[in-house]
Protein backbone atom coordinates (compact mmCIF):
# COMPACT_ATOMS: atom_id res chain seq x y z
CA UNK A 1 0.00 0.00 0.00
CA UNK A 2 1.08 3.54 -0.67
CA UNK A 3 0.72 6.07 2.15
CA UNK A 4 -1.92 8.82 2.23
CA UNK A 5 -1.49 12.46 1.25
CA UNK A 6 1.38 14.11 3.12
CA UNK A 7 2.13 17.79 3.64
CA UNK A 8 4.87 17.49 1.01
CA UNK A 9 2.27 16.80 -1.69
CA UNK A 10 2.31 19.32 -4.54
CA UNK A 11 -1.48 19.55 -4.11
CA UNK A 12 -1.01 21.32 -0.76
CA UNK A 13 2.61 22.55 -0.64
CA UNK A 14 4.29 23.92 -3.80
CA UNK A 15 7.72 23.45 -2.20
CA UNK A 16 6.71 20.44 -0.16
CA UNK A 17 9.76 18.42 -1.14
CA UNK A 18 11.70 20.71 1.23
CA UNK A 19 9.68 19.55 4.26
CA UNK A 20 11.60 16.91 6.16
CA UNK A 21 9.68 13.74 7.03
CA UNK A 22 6.19 15.28 6.78
CA UNK A 23 3.04 14.03 8.48
CA UNK A 24 -0.22 13.23 6.72
CA UNK A 25 -2.55 16.13 5.94
CA UNK A 26 -6.12 16.02 7.33
CA UNK A 27 -7.19 14.76 3.90
CA UNK A 28 -4.49 12.09 4.06
CA UNK A 29 -5.82 10.95 7.42
CA UNK A 30 -9.33 10.76 5.97
CA UNK A 31 -8.02 8.72 3.04
CA UNK A 32 -6.64 6.23 5.55
CA UNK A 33 -9.89 6.05 7.48
CA UNK A 34 -11.77 5.36 4.26
CA UNK A 35 -9.26 2.64 3.40
CA UNK A 36 -9.78 1.15 6.86
CA UNK A 37 -13.54 1.02 6.31
CA UNK A 38 -13.26 -0.52 2.82
CA UNK A 39 -10.61 -3.13 3.68
CA UNK A 40 -12.29 -6.47 4.33
CA UNK A 41 -9.41 -8.60 5.60
CA UNK A 42 -8.43 -7.02 8.93
CA UNK A 43 -9.08 -10.33 10.70
CA UNK A 44 -6.79 -12.21 8.31
CA UNK A 45 -3.76 -9.90 8.56
CA UNK A 46 -0.91 -11.52 10.48
CA UNK A 47 1.91 -8.99 10.08
CA UNK A 48 2.11 -5.20 9.67
CA UNK A 49 5.22 -3.66 8.08
CA UNK A 50 5.91 -0.02 7.23
CA UNK A 51 8.58 2.40 6.16
CA UNK A 52 9.83 4.41 9.20
CA UNK A 53 8.76 7.65 7.50
CA UNK A 54 6.06 9.44 9.52
CA UNK A 55 3.49 9.38 6.73
CA UNK A 56 3.89 5.63 6.26
CA UNK A 57 3.69 4.83 9.99
CA UNK A 58 0.68 7.11 10.37
CA UNK A 59 -0.99 5.51 7.33
CA UNK A 60 -0.47 2.02 8.69
CA UNK A 61 -1.76 2.97 12.14
CA UNK A 62 -4.96 4.53 10.77
CA UNK A 63 -5.65 2.21 7.84
CA UNK A 64 -5.19 -0.99 9.82
CA UNK A 65 -6.45 0.23 13.20
CA UNK A 66 -8.43 -2.99 13.86
CA UNK A 67 -5.21 -4.99 13.47
CA UNK A 68 -3.37 -2.69 15.88
CA UNK A 69 -6.25 -2.83 18.33
CA UNK A 70 -6.08 -6.62 18.47
CA UNK A 71 -2.40 -6.47 19.35
CA UNK A 72 -0.37 -6.43 16.12
CA UNK A 73 2.66 -4.15 16.28
CA UNK A 74 3.87 -2.34 13.18
CA UNK A 75 7.44 -3.37 12.34
CA UNK A 76 9.31 -0.34 10.96
CA UNK A 77 11.79 -1.26 8.23
CA UNK A 78 14.28 1.29 6.83
CA UNK A 79 14.63 -0.80 3.65
CA UNK A 80 10.99 0.11 2.89
CA UNK A 81 11.69 3.88 2.81
CA UNK A 82 11.26 6.02 -0.30
CA UNK A 83 13.61 6.00 -3.29
CA UNK A 84 14.83 9.59 -2.95
CA UNK A 85 17.20 11.76 -0.91
CA UNK A 86 14.96 14.86 -0.95
CA UNK A 87 14.21 16.38 2.49
CA UNK A 88 10.65 15.06 2.33
CA UNK A 89 12.08 11.56 1.91
CA UNK A 90 14.60 11.91 4.73
CA UNK A 91 13.47 10.32 7.97
CA UNK A 92 13.65 11.35 11.61
CA UNK A 93 15.86 10.02 14.38
CA UNK A 94 14.61 6.86 15.99
CA UNK A 95 14.18 8.47 19.44
CA UNK A 96 11.84 11.05 17.93
CA UNK A 97 9.79 8.39 16.19
CA UNK A 98 9.60 6.25 19.32
CA UNK A 99 8.13 9.20 21.21
CA UNK A 100 5.63 9.93 18.43
CA UNK A 101 4.48 6.32 17.96
CA UNK A 102 4.70 4.82 21.45
CA UNK A 103 3.78 1.16 21.90
CA UNK A 104 2.25 0.60 18.44
CA UNK A 105 5.51 0.42 16.44
CA UNK A 106 8.47 -1.96 16.78
CA UNK A 107 11.64 0.02 16.00
CA UNK A 108 14.14 -2.82 16.52
CA UNK A 109 15.29 -2.60 12.89
CA UNK A 110 15.72 1.20 13.00
CA UNK A 111 19.20 2.28 14.09
CA UNK A 112 20.80 5.64 14.85
CA UNK A 113 21.31 7.64 11.66
CA UNK A 114 19.21 5.23 9.61
CA UNK A 115 17.98 8.13 7.47
CA UNK A 116 21.35 8.70 5.78
CA UNK A 117 21.00 7.71 2.13
CA UNK A 118 24.14 5.60 1.84
CA UNK A 119 25.25 1.99 1.50
CA UNK A 120 22.14 -0.22 1.20
CA UNK A 121 19.92 2.89 1.53
CA UNK A 122 21.60 4.70 -1.38
CA UNK A 123 19.19 6.01 -4.00
CA UNK A 124 20.85 5.00 -7.26
CA UNK A 125 18.68 2.56 -9.27
CA UNK A 126 20.96 -0.47 -8.81
CA UNK A 127 21.04 0.02 -5.01
CA UNK A 128 17.27 0.49 -4.93
CA UNK A 129 16.68 -2.72 -6.86
CA UNK A 130 19.00 -4.55 -4.46
CA UNK A 131 17.13 -3.07 -1.49
CA UNK A 132 13.79 -4.07 -2.96
CA UNK A 133 15.01 -7.64 -3.40
CA UNK A 134 16.22 -7.70 0.22
CA UNK A 135 12.80 -6.53 1.42
CA UNK A 136 11.01 -9.15 -0.68
CA UNK A 137 13.26 -11.85 0.78
CA UNK A 138 12.59 -10.55 4.30
CA UNK A 139 8.84 -10.86 3.75
CA UNK A 140 9.08 -14.24 2.01
CA UNK A 141 11.12 -15.68 4.88
CA UNK A 142 8.65 -14.58 7.56
CA UNK A 143 6.30 -17.29 8.85
CA UNK A 144 3.22 -15.06 8.41
CA UNK A 145 1.22 -15.52 5.21
CA UNK A 146 -1.06 -12.44 5.25
CA UNK A 147 1.29 -9.44 5.29
CA UNK A 148 0.57 -5.72 4.98
CA UNK A 149 3.35 -3.36 3.86
CA UNK A 150 2.92 0.43 3.75
CA UNK A 151 5.61 2.04 1.62
CA UNK A 152 5.96 4.81 -0.98
CA UNK A 153 4.89 5.64 -4.50
CA UNK A 154 8.21 5.32 -6.29
CA UNK A 155 9.79 2.62 -4.16
CA UNK A 156 6.71 0.43 -4.66
CA UNK A 157 7.68 0.25 -8.32
CA UNK A 158 11.09 -1.10 -7.37
CA UNK A 159 9.46 -3.55 -5.00
CA UNK A 160 7.22 -4.90 -7.74
CA UNK A 161 10.11 -5.12 -10.22
CA UNK A 162 8.93 -2.28 -12.44
CA UNK A 163 12.05 -0.07 -12.48
CA UNK A 164 15.19 -1.18 -14.27
CA UNK A 165 18.79 -0.48 -13.23
CA UNK A 166 18.76 2.61 -15.47
CA UNK A 167 15.98 4.10 -13.33
CA UNK A 168 13.24 3.74 -15.95
CA UNK A 169 9.81 3.13 -14.45
CA UNK A 170 7.68 0.84 -16.59
CA UNK A 171 4.21 0.91 -15.01
CA UNK A 172 1.73 3.67 -14.07
CA UNK A 173 2.00 5.61 -10.81
CA UNK A 174 0.46 4.40 -7.53
CA UNK A 175 -2.31 6.62 -6.15
CA UNK A 176 -2.47 7.79 -2.51
CA UNK A 177 -3.58 4.94 -0.20
CA UNK A 178 -3.75 2.60 -3.19
CA UNK A 179 -3.56 -1.03 -2.11
CA UNK A 180 -2.55 -3.92 -4.36
CA UNK A 181 -2.21 -7.59 -3.48
CA UNK A 182 0.71 -9.80 -4.53
CA UNK A 183 1.93 -13.35 -4.15
CA UNK A 184 5.46 -14.70 -4.49
CA UNK A 185 6.64 -16.39 -7.65
CA UNK A 186 7.65 -20.00 -7.13
CA UNK A 187 11.35 -20.85 -7.22
CA UNK A 188 12.62 -17.32 -7.81
CA UNK A 189 15.63 -17.58 -5.51
CA UNK A 190 17.44 -14.40 -4.45
CA UNK A 191 15.19 -12.05 -6.40
CA UNK A 192 12.06 -13.31 -4.59
CA UNK A 193 9.85 -11.72 -7.23
CA UNK A 194 6.17 -11.12 -6.68
CA UNK A 195 3.19 -10.94 -9.03
CA UNK A 196 -0.07 -9.09 -8.60
CA UNK A 197 -3.15 -11.23 -8.08
CA UNK A 198 -5.86 -11.22 -10.71
CA UNK A 199 -8.36 -10.03 -8.09
CA UNK A 200 -6.15 -7.03 -7.30
CA UNK A 201 -5.69 -6.16 -10.99
CA UNK A 202 -9.43 -6.41 -11.56
CA UNK A 203 -10.27 -4.20 -8.58
CA UNK A 204 -8.01 -1.40 -9.80
CA UNK A 205 -9.12 -1.76 -13.41
CA UNK A 206 -5.75 -2.79 -14.78
CA UNK A 207 -5.60 -3.83 -18.41
CA UNK A 208 -4.64 -7.41 -19.21
CA UNK A 209 -1.22 -6.13 -20.16
CA UNK A 210 -0.36 -2.77 -18.56
CA UNK A 211 0.86 -0.14 -20.98
CA UNK A 212 4.61 0.12 -20.51
CA UNK A 213 6.01 3.61 -20.11
CA UNK A 214 9.54 4.90 -19.81
CA UNK A 215 9.90 7.43 -17.03
CA UNK A 216 13.10 9.32 -16.24
CA UNK A 217 14.77 8.75 -12.92
CA UNK A 218 12.45 10.44 -10.40
CA UNK A 219 14.97 10.91 -7.62
CA UNK A 220 14.11 14.06 -5.67
CA UNK A 221 10.40 13.91 -6.62
CA UNK A 222 8.07 13.75 -3.66
CA UNK A 223 5.85 10.72 -3.37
Amino acid sequence: MRHGQGWHSEAVSPNGHQIRDPWLTPEGQQQCRRRCESFERHDEVQLLLASPMRRALQTCTLSFAPCVQRGLKIIALPIAEEASDAPCDTGSEVETLQAEFPEVVDFDHVKQGWWHHEQELAVDPASLNARAAKLRRFIRERPEKEVVLVSHGFFNHYLTGDVDDEGKQTTPWWQETELRTFTFEDGDGERAMIRETEESRSQRGAAEDDVRINRPDLRGKSS
